[in-house]
């Protein structure tokens, strides 16, 4: 696995320190991970739609082309945080950069431009690139909610927006298909980094579908401390 970000992006600040990730799955919406210490909060796209991550400090985003650059719900949160904004080259539209200069140039000096992950691309989705990332940049453990992919009716509830079911210009619309390529992403990742880093699927506790379960519970389940933390009996 790969990454390349450009200039002064601060990857040393990452290594041995503990990240939670946050995806729009539902798993974000029903399970309590405000009560997991950890050094730093990653999220992605709509996250500014979201109460609940607006009162919290983020790190680090990524973002895309759907995203509304002139909502003042962003634009206030990053007046009023230093969040850093990663943009990954490979999914970016140089018309999205221009549409929206006022975005881009205002913030320019907190705005990082790279490829994440040259592997898994696509389907699995931005919060498994920020994973990876995480891993290259050696965190000592990542913490994951709302990456849970879809339901056998496609029908999950998006946690930023409040859609139900796959955007309109979704590519893949198989459940079996979204089973084998986020069952075969944890497979690999841990494979890849499990010795050296401690993963953490908060949406085992989650009523949602949660498909990365299929390989957290087996492979690297939630300790009893994590469990505790979220409120939820060990087991």
């Amino acid at each position: 696995m790969e990454y390349l970000v450009e200039r002064d992006f601060p990857q040393w600040d990452y290594e041995g320190k503990s990240i939670l990730i946050i995806g729009a799955g539902p798993s974000t919406l029903d399970v309590d991970w405000e009560k997991v210490p950890v050094d730093f909060v990653w999220t992605c796209n709509d996250f500014y739609l979201n109460e609940r991550l607006l009162r919290q400090r983020i790190n680090l985003v990524t973002m895309g082309n759907l995203q509304d650059y002139s909502n003042a719900k962003l634009l206030e949160y990053m007046d009023r945080n230093d969040t850093i904004v990663l943009l990954e080259e490979n999914h970016m539209r140089n018309e999205t950069l221009v549409k929206n200069k006022y975005f881009f140039d205002k913030y320019k000096e907190r705005i990082f431009r790279g490829q994440v992950d040259k592997e898994y691309t696509g389907i699995v989705g931005p919060p498994s690139r920020l994973i990876t990332l995480a891993c290259n940049l050696k965190a000592s453990n990542i913490y994951f909610v709302g990456v849970d992919g879809f339901d056998k009716n496609l029908k999950n509830k998006h946690a930023f927006t409040n859609e139900e079911g796959l955007r309109g210009e979704a590519t893949h619309k198989s459940y079996d298909k979204y089973y084998d390529h986020i069952t075969g992403f944890f497979k690999r990742i841990y494979n890849d980094f499990g010795s050296s880093i401690k993963f953490h699927n908060l949406g085992e506790v989650s009523n949602a579908h949660n498909i990365p379960s299929f390989v957290s519970k087996e492979l690297f389940p939630l300790d009893e401390t994590t469990l505790e933390v979220l409120g939820k009996s060990p087991r």
